[in-house]
């Protein structure tokens, strides 16, 4: 679990937002330094701290790992693989720590991939020319984008969500969004971004219903399915052994444990339709 602040500010204010240190005083504007400067100017309490996970911490266990396109690039496809060890190590414990991880890519919306080459070019210089048309410099990044892509289904697969934006101020309002989302202060209703619809496919064996059946449950994901498979063998033993998920599954958390045992026993309740007209 995170850990619980109670430090308050002059006003007895605990702070709703939580920062590190080094995102907090970095001089250029990224996606976490303009959102901050927006929490201040709406009053909203932060404070910096010192994180050993993550970059940006919200309400109800939300944490953000903010990457620039190049350093997400450089850490996975780099020179130094102790880059990619890093980056997943501390995915990993996102994962462990919060219900909610997230890394938010800025400027992963930006690239142009270009599968002919097995490359990916990074915008340097974006400038309007005429009416329509615009001047960029770009450099070329020799990833394929078939391995990029790779890696973000990797990354989801162990239960962190992927963000792309555009640049730092649009990485900057799908923070406020998401920030405005948990406060339940956007228009629409907050049971939308959980909507999820199932359909029953058409499954030909065994294996098939298996996986439906536990990639059915809260936080499961058809990798994640897999890999209780290999481990117990039947979905009846990993439903057996549900409380020791977390220590011998990579990926799945005590969260999501939590959330899969509130599932599997609590007792039905019928909804009442009766005030319905």
């Amino acid at each position: 679990m995170c850990i619980k602040l109670v430090q308050v500010d002059l006003f007895g204010r605990a702070p709703e937002i939580v920062v590190d240190i080094h995102e907090a005083k970095r001089e250029k504007d990224t996606s976490i330094t303009l959102f901050l400067r927006w929490a201040k100017t709406h009053d909203i309490a932060y404070a910096v701290k010192k994180l050993d996970v993550g970059d940006l911490i919200l309400p109800d266990e939300y944490v953000i790992e903010r990457k620039t396109i190049r350093d997400f690039l450089n850490s996975l496809f780099g020179k130094n693989p102790s880059g990619r060890l890093r980056l997943y190590d501390q995915l990993a414990a996102m994962v462990k720590a919060y219900k909610h991880p997230i890394l938010l890519i800025e400027g992963g919306l930006a690239i142009r991939k270009d599968p002919n080459n097995r490359c990916i070019f990074i915008p340097k210089v974006r400038r309007p020319w005429k009416e329509r048309l615009w001047w960029v410099v770009e450099e070329q990044i020799n990833v394929s984008p078939k391995a990029f892509d790779s890696a973000i289904e990797k990354i989801e697969e162990m239960g962190v969500k992927v963000i792309l934006s555009f640049d730092a101020r649009h990485g900057a309002e799908i923070l406020k969004k998401i920030y405005l989302q948990i406060r339940g202060l956007l228009k629409e209703e907050p049971s939308k971004k959980y909507a999820i619809v199932r359909a029953k496919p058409k499954l030909k064996t065994i294996y098939d219903w298996q996986l439906f059946f536990l990639s059915g449950l809260p936080g499961i994901s058809v990798a994640r399915a897999k890999k209780l498979l290999a481990k117990y063998k039947t979905p009846f033993d990993a439903i057996k052994n549900v409380q020791r998920w977390s220590v011998d599954i990579d990926g799945i958390g005590p969260a999501t444990v939590e959330k899969v045992s509130r599932v599997l026993f609590s007792k039905f309740k019928e909804r009442n339709n009766s005030n319905k007209k």
